[in-house]
């Protein structure tokens, strides 16, 4: 009996401990959402950065279409799916998946979201959910809230806001994905969430000291070799 007790509770402790490990291995991926961005320099949306979710309309190419929502200045929170051909889902109403294949055909498999705010009074919208979901399972998630209606681009097309990176690299060609958003606050437009690939990287303030110091190498070794060639005597 003894010897039977010795033996379950390593096996108990195994267990628990696979257990923690399919759990951690199937947690979602954090999304970083970046921005105000200011300038017109993400996006414009256009077919080939196609919408998923947008209560506008939106120029998507054929093949690859998104949630049109219904956006009223009455209705202040949303809770949306996309969903593919293009249609009127309703609120927390589940859309028809892309394929990784539809998605990688059109924006490759690596992308960002872009969130494009139309708000012109209150600056109180937030984001307060953005989820990726893979054969039903949260494969990436950014979780606020978050403020994003404090934003000088209203409604121009162009993303004032990011979310990234997901990539969809190891997944199979016919796996089903979804992307949710839930956003509160909203007073006035409609808000229109786009694919991006390739947004240019905003360097840190630490790349910047780098390459001032490169660029002050670079010309104290230029002077250097024209002062030598100066002091060379003719022959």
């Amino acid at each position: 009996m003894k010897l039977r007790k010795l033996v379950l509770l390593p096996a108990a402790a195994t267990l628990a401990m696979t257990f923690a490990w399919a759990g951690a291995a199937t947690a979602a991926t954090s999304l970083t959402l970046t921005g105000p961005i200011d300038g017109n320099t993400v996006g414009p949306q256009s077919t080939s950065n196609p919408c998923v979710i947008a209560g506008t309309e939106c120029k998507n190419p054929d093949g690859f279409g998104y949630n049109n929502f219904t956006s009223d200045g009455a209705i202040h929170s949303y809770n949306m799916f996309s969903t593919t051909p293009t249609a009127t889902v309703a609120d927390s109403v589940l859309g028809t998946p892309y394929t990784v294949a539809q998605l990688t055909s059109f924006v490759g498999s690596s992308f960002d979201v872009a969130i494009d705010v139309n708000t012109t009074g209150a600056k109180s919208e937030s984001l307060t959910l953005f989820e990726v979901l893979v054969n039903g399972s949260v494969l990436y998630n950014y979780v606020g809230p978050t403020n994003i209606g404090n934003i000088s681009n209203n409604g121009n097309g162009f993303g004032d806001w990011t979310l990234g990176t997901i990539s969809l690299a190891g997944l199979q060609s016919t796996d089903q994905v979804l992307f949710h958003a839930t956003w509160t606050g909203a007073v006035d437009g409609a808000e229109s969430f786009f694919l991006v690939n390739g947004v240019p990287a905003v360097p840190e303030p630490e790349t910047y000291a780098m390459m001032l110091v490169g660029f002050s190498l670079l010309g104290f070794v230029a002077r250097r070799r024209k002062q030598g060639l100066g002091n060379v005597v003719p022959a």
